[in-house]
């Protein structure tokens, strides 16, 4: 019988790097091929193809320039023509015309689904006796990691195609949607066998084990506990109301408040079986300890205990085969301070955060921001929460030290997204917009450039220095917030402002006093600043039926205009409300014409797709 084939080169790459390369190893098989039944003869070959299949997740958010936060109201993409419009504008159609993100891809996660098949075939048969330790690792993270790229695909089309076994040139063409019901249940039952299997599996914040497969559960189970899978919640959604198959994209049967129950018990369980970071504060933390708080959960990546599971960069995100390396311009996540800095530092303002983000913001006393409040638009960043200081770069604010080039327009090391006015008439354009002296066309449209996720302890000399913040993907903060999403859906309102208080209180926010719509509109607020440019606020803004209030509404930026006082001397210019009288106003930006269409609740199925296998229904509204 003739062997197949499979290229492994790839395989391999990622399998050094976390099993070890000794010589017997590396003389076991060529590099370039591996015959497929001598993977699954050999530990350490089954070992690396097994760890091949995390290299699916590329590197989630910190994967490209564009993040999913611009895709909603939280966040826009600087640089037209990219697909980003597909979303904001509702253009997406099944021929493409939307930026299609790797880690949700139905065309690139379903190669990984089928590999994920053929380790749980060949596992389970174990032909090749390899010790029972392993292999229930093995699979365990096999089970893990089918169920987490079906998570992401389900959460953007609802039912999918379930492929359990791998197919094969005598496979069936015809391989038609499972109905929603039965895409939560497979999930679901991966997740619990994967549960299983890893009862043993070391903790390890770049593999799946017990504590990963808890996590992912609860994350499934919030979303699809969520409104726009219920029938009676969207039957005001004509374009969802009106579909033929409202089995592929929801429930037909059950209780709502039955799925949330399930959703707070397994939410618990991973609540209970480990601890997150500083969630023990009695009372809110100091405004200087607050802000270090947000800041060390995502600098440190996987030292920090809320750091679950995700991509380290310096273990698989140099040199994989989703960031091949060596030429500086491929290497993902090593990228992300040059993806979405500021152009006043050469960098590119990929993503960066509206106003409307911002806003969302409150003060360190819990008072929410308000720009008709007189005295809060005189000083819009004065005393505001911990998290918006670690989370956003904006005018004024210091960051690192500028090149050689940039000090003569800035010698203070503070952002500049203003415009200067001295008594004698020059106006001095911020560096840092796109009026300024240094490549003009990577300024910020909004006034704002992200912080987070951008190592502030790196020179900004890219591509020499290529930062190493690690990229997550489940955390224990999540899974607390899905606790409490859940508890206030069941009516447990006690309980979510328990768990809910110590989340503020490490944030440095006064305890909750809401209750009923009021708790749940500030849980929600909670949850989107927590999780900025974490994946979150593209489903969140789907699930909790968000789109029109998300989306209906132009892009804004912050316009400062600073005039300076009579009598001051200003040799080099640098934020002082001394000599210079400041002024705020937001303002509507001509950009991206953005309006909500219900059809993008739902993501299209690609025709390509459909034309391979016309059994596939395409979702409403395409």
């Amino acid at each position: 019988m003739k062997k197949n084939i499979i290229k492994l080169t790839t395989f391999l790459v990622f399998g050094f790097l976390v099993v070890g390369c000794n010589e017997d190893f590396l003389e076991t098989t060529p590099l370039s091929e591996v015959a497929e039944d001598d993977v699954w003869a050999d530990k350490k070959l089954a070992e690396a193809a097994v760890l091949d299949l995390y290299q699916g997740t590329w590197a989630g958010t910190l994967t490209r320039e564009e993040t999913t936060d611009a895709f909603t109201d939280q966040a826009v993409f600087t640089h037209p023509g990219r697909g980003v419009d597909g979303y904001t504008e509702g253009k997406m159609n099944p021929a493409g015309n939307f930026m299609d993100m790797q880690w949700m891809s139905w065309p690139q996660l379903y190669p990984f689904i089928r590999s994920a098949n053929i380790a749980i075939q060949n596992l389970t048969a174990n032909e090749a006796e390899i010790d029972g330790t392993l292999v229930n690792r093995l699979l365990g993270e096999a089970y893990f990691m089918r169920a987490f790229y079906y998570s992401q695909l389900m959460r953007q089309f609802g039912g999918v195609v379930l492929l359990t076994d791998p197919l094969t040139l005598e496979s069936e063409a015809s391989n038609p949607r499972a109905t929603f019901a039965e895409t939560v249940n497979q999930i679901l039952s991966d997740l619990d066998t994967a549960i299983d299997l890893l009862e043993e599996a070391p903790i390890d914040p770049a593999r799946a084990h017990k504590i990963t497969a808890l996590a992912l559960k609860s994350r499934v189970l919030t979303h699809v506990a969520s409104d726009l899978y219920e029938p009676s919640k969207v039957a005001n959604i004509s374009t969802i109301a009106s579909y033929a198959h409202p089995e592929l994209i929801g429930w037909t049967s059950g209780s709502q408040q039955d799925r949330w129950e399930a959703a707070k018990v397994a939410s618990k369980a991973l609540l209970d079986a480990t601890t997150g970071y500083k969630l023990d504060y009695t009372a809110p933390a100091s405004q200087e300890e607050a802000i270090q708080n947000y800041e060390d959960i995502w600098l440190q990546g996987d030292q920090n205990q809320d750091f679950i599971w995700g991509r380290l960069v310096e273990e698989f995100g140099f040199g994989s085969r989703t960031y091949p390396g060596g030429d500086g311009w491929s290497q993902g996540p090593g990228m992300v301070a040059l993806y979405h800095g500021p152009n006043g530092y050469h960098e590119w303002a990929g993503t960066t955060p509206t106003e409307a983000l911002v806003s969302k913001y409150d003060f360190a006393d819990g008072t929410k921001f308000d720009w008709d409040n007189p005295t809060h638009a005189a000083a819009p960043y004065d005393n505001r929460e911990a998290r918006f200081y670690s989370t956003f770069l904006y005018d004024g604010g210091s960051w690192k030290q500028r090149t050689d080039d940039v000090v003569k327009y800035d010698k203070f090391n503070e952002i500049q997204t203003g415009y200067y006015t001295l008594s004698d008439g020059t106006i001095i354009n911020g560096v840092d917009t796109r009026q300024g002296p240094i490549e003009d066309w990577n300024g910020s449209r909004t006034g704002y450039y992200f912080r987070k996720f951008a190592d502030p302890r790196q020179p900004a000399s890219w591509p020499n220095n290529l930062q190493k913040v690690d990229a997550p993907y489940l955390r224990y903060t999540e899974v607390l917030l899905n606790y409490v999403e859940a508890n206030i859906n069941t009516g447990e309102e006690g309980e979510a402002i328990t768990w809910l208080n110590k989340l503020r209180f490490r944030n440095g926010l006064p305890a909750v006093t809401a209750s009923g719509g009021e708790l749940l509109e500030l849980y929600k607020r909670e949850r989107d600043k927590e999780l900025v440019n974490e994946d979150a606020r593209l489903f969140d803004m789907k699930r909790w039926l968000e789109g029109p209030q998300s989306l209906n509404k132009p892009v804004q930026q912050i316009l400062i205009q600073a005039t300076q006082k009579p009598g001051t001397t200003v040799t080099d210019y640098r934020k002082d409300t001394a000599l210079f009288d400041y002024n705020y106003r937001p303002t509507d930006i001509v950009f991206e014409n953005r309006i909500w269409q219900d059809h993008v609740y739902f993501m299209p199925i690609k025709q390509e797709e459909i034309d391979k296998d016309p059994s596939i229904i395409q979702n409403p509204g395409y």
